[in-house]
């Protein structure tokens, strides 16, 4: 008998792409739901045993079809954050798919779902730009489903690029105080942790996990992508204040990370359940830090 696949949605996200080819060594069969199934790396999927479906996330009679005989659901929505940096996705857009699909595994009795949420989207007094995150939660939660809420911290990646504030010329400007430990985890991660929900799913029904890999101050992360890649990285510091002026939701956003009430996940746990997490020292030496290698112009 043919093992039932475990459904990934939207099958494009960097996340998810971690959680197919996750489930694809730990032995899952896979169904990937993308919109445009001729991307190169949708085809890789295909290439390493993933099946494709070809489905936006408004396409709820599409998803309902790929939904049919899987064990599981991950889904992992893209939120809005500003016209310019989520084109495809307007307010609203993230809480009105996520119920419907929710919707849909209930319908279906779904045996586990495994969100993707985010660090501190649990409390009532989360940032705005988490709030449909909270939403969903609680909505996933009313429904009383089988399900599994992850919680990961900033993405290692994110630094490949300006919007953890690194400048191609080096200048890393951060509104993180100097002494406050930011946790981050390799996207590569988040995709085992999803892994070793679905190898045995029983224990993780209605658990919530906050998962990080590593936690370092701004001054230590400078000091790591300096010495990985060569460039001398100076930090700038940066006032919530200015943030605000422009952003006000990110600067909230912000300030709930680096507050004294902020969530943090629990390192211990997380190695209790993945041994080898990748530290960001490790992260920079591996190949998943080339994008940041060419951000910065550099030859190692």
């Amino acid at each position: 008998m043919t093992e039932s696949p475990v459904v990934v949605i939207p099958g494009s996200a960097r996340q998810s792409i971690a959680s197919v080819q996750a489930l694809l060594e730990h032995g899952h069969r896979v169904r990937a739901v993308l919109r445009d199934v001729s991307r190169p790396d949708a085809l890789r999927l295909a290439e390493a045993g993933a099946v494709l479906v070809s489905a936006g996330l408004d396409d709820i009679g599409a998803i309902e079809t790929a939904l049919v005989d899987a064990k599981g659901l991950v889904l992992v929505q893209p939120g809005y954050i500003s016209a310019q940096l989520t084109p495809n996705v307007v307010p609203g857009d993230e809480l009105r798919r996520g119920r419907a699909i929710f919707d849909l595994a209930a319908a279906m009795r779904l045996p586990h779902i495994v969100y993707s949420s985010s660090i501190s989207a649990d409390r009532p007094d989360t940032s705005a730009m988490l709030q449909p995150k909270h939403a969903l939660e609680r909505y996933l939660r009313e429904l009383d489903l089988p399900a599994t809420i992850l919680r990961p911290v900033g993405f290692m990646e994110n630094h490949a690029g300006p919007g953890r504030g690194l400048a191609s010329n080096g200048t890393m400007t951060t509104a993180a105080p100097s002494d406050v430990p930011e946790q981050l985890i390799a996207i590569r991660d988040i995709g085992r942790f999803v892994s070793v929900v679905f190898d045995d799913p029983a224990p993780y029904r209605g658990v919530d996990l906050d998962i990080a890999g590593d936690e370092l101050t701004s001054p230590e992360i400078a000091a790591a992508i300096s010495r990985a890649t060569g460039r001398d990285i100076t930090l700038r510091q940066l006032s919530l204040d200015v943030v605000s002026e422009e952003h006000p939701e990110r600067a909230a956003a912000l300030a709930s990370l680096y507050g004294p009430d902020r969530v943090v996940a629990d390192l211990d746990a997380c190695r209790a359940l993945i041994s080898d997490l990748m530290t960001f020292d490790q992260w920079l030496a591996s190949p998943d830090a080339d994008g940041l290698r060419q951000y910065l112009h550099c030859n190692r």
